[in-house]
């Protein structure tokens, strides 16, 4: 794919969007994480409880299941620190608050370039606020081609291609830790 460039977006409103993801930060928009395997790799600093019914969910959390508030309170006080990685998370990454994830969901749409980054605008920036769902390991070889795609795209603005760049790096560090721990990005 030949590298594409976003000349056509109007600078005002673009510089618009910048500005405002500069005040706002990232307070209201969408964060995304990969869950270690320390649980698997009986790498936690205590054993967990029996009774806790302990078991490693889909989006590969520590969860337990049917217990009463006392002892999900307990659990969730020895998943907190239960190993290197602060309640299980191995890393985070800010994906972009509502007004910088419509912006690069717009840069791709605006281009017709909706076709090559399906799994990207299906399930990373669909909307800015989404939380509690992922990136299935099977979209995985997927993401990995639609972010290379996406590393060869530029745009005119500076400070565009930066976000671009920022959010391409992202990416990438965020599938990297998915595919050595064989765990989906979730949000």
């Amino acid at each position: 794919m030949a590298a594409a460039n976003f000349q056509g977006r109007d600078p005002v409103s673009l510089s618009a969007d910048v500005a405002l993801h500069l005040r706002v930060g990232h307070f209201m928009g969408v964060s995304a994480h990969v869950y270690c395997n320390c649980l698997e790799k009986g790498l936690v600093a205590s054993k967990p409880k029996a009774y806790w019914n302990l078991f490693v969910d889909s989006d590969g959390s520590r969860s337990t299941q049917g217990l009463d508030l006392e002892t999900e309170l307990e659990f969730d006080r020895w998943n907190g620190s239960a190993c290197q990685h602060e309640f299980g998370i191995y890393v985070s990454r800010p994906i972009g608050n509502v007004a910088l994830v419509s912006m690069l969901r717009d840069l791709l749409c605006a281009n017709d370039m909706e076709s090559t980054f399906p799994v990207l605008l299906g399930h990373v920036l669909y909307n800015g606020t989404h939380g509690g769902d992922s990136v299935p390991m099977e979209l995985m070889p997927q993401l990995r081609e639609e972010v290379d795609q996406l590393a060869r795209v530029s745009c005119d603005e500076p400070s565009t291609d930066a976000f671009l760049r920022g959010f391409v790096q992202t990416m990438q560090i965020l599938y990297a830790a998915a595919k050595t721990l064989d765990r989906p990005i979730c949000f």
